[in-house]
């Protein structure tokens, strides 16, 4: 019996580590990010045992049979191997649940991976535009969502009517140092920071700390009347949905922004 609960521990902490080192691995290169996301959900995504009947997951059916030994050693009197189960099915069932949050933002967001706050003239993505990238630098509002008929444009619409462009006092100088301060505070590197013809162009970009996914987050100032216009861009390099990263990361730098000005 001790020899089936290790084995069965040993599962559970094989299908929780597989989900914990999906992002290192991804960030440090070991494999694509597709292999690492393939290796969270195949980990989780409940399998048909009996077609229409039972479905289960194997991170949590392992760590449910973890548990369930851990019960069992203790009333054997095998303290250390309950220890050690316990253990195991608290670790894959945490992991487990990292997957299953993913899934959960995925249906609740658009299926889109760029957020603007000007869809006709977007600001543009220059000193990134030739960096690593899967997603083009361009901007695709035209794009179809993916199983739907909306474009990208109409998704973020629909999905964040209150992302628009701020307008605040002060000069775009001014305002210029402003913004990169709050681009620093919030993590981001600052790849580009000049005047342009028109105003002020400032490129950042945000490194995920798990699986080190970056977006390229820009923004725009120019003057309107007597005030700056703030237009922002957040795009992902990679993937096919931000799970709502990007309108979340516009909206906080407009707080901050919001909090600097009043």
């Amino acid at each position: 019996m001790k020899a089936v609960i290790w084995i069965v521990s040993l599962a559970a902490l094989g299908l929780g580590g597989a989900i914990a080192l999906a992002g290192p691995g991804t960030q440090f290169g070991f494999w694509e990010y597709s292999t690492g996301l393939s290796m969270m959900f195949k980990s989780a995504r409940p399998i048909t045992i009996i077609d229409g009947v039972v479905s289960l997951s194997p991170v949590f059916t392992a760590a449910g049979l973890a548990a369930l030994g851990g019960v069992v050693s203790f009333f054997l009197g095998a303290g250390r191997t309950g220890i050690f189960a316990l253990i195991a099915a608290i670790f894959a069932a945490g992991a487990g649940m990292i997957p299953m949050k993913m899934r959960d933002l995925v249906s609740s967001n658009p299926f889109i991976h760029e957020i603007t706050t000007d869809f006709s003239n977007p600001p543009p993505i220059i000193a990134a535009a030739e960096l690593p990238r899967k997603n083009p630098a361009d901007y695709r509002g035209a794009d179809k969502v993916r199983d739907t008929e909306l474009t990208v444009a109409q998704a973020q619409q629909q999905a964040f009517p209150d992302i628009q462009p701020q307008l605040i006092s002060g000069s775009v100088d001014e305002n210029a140092e402003l913004v990169t301060r709050i681009l620093e505070s919030m993590d981001m590197e600052i790849l580009n920071n000049a005047p342009t013809d028109d105003g002020w162009l400032i490129e950042a970009a945000y490194t995920s700390r798990w699986f080190g996914f970056v977006d390229d987050f820009i923004v725009r100032l120019r003057r309107e009347g007597a005030k700056t216009r703030i237009d922002v861009r957040s795009k992902s390099r990679v993937g096919g949905s931000d799970l709502g990263a990007n309108a979340k990361r516009v909206r906080a730098f407009y707080e901050k922004l919001e909090s600097s000005t009043t």
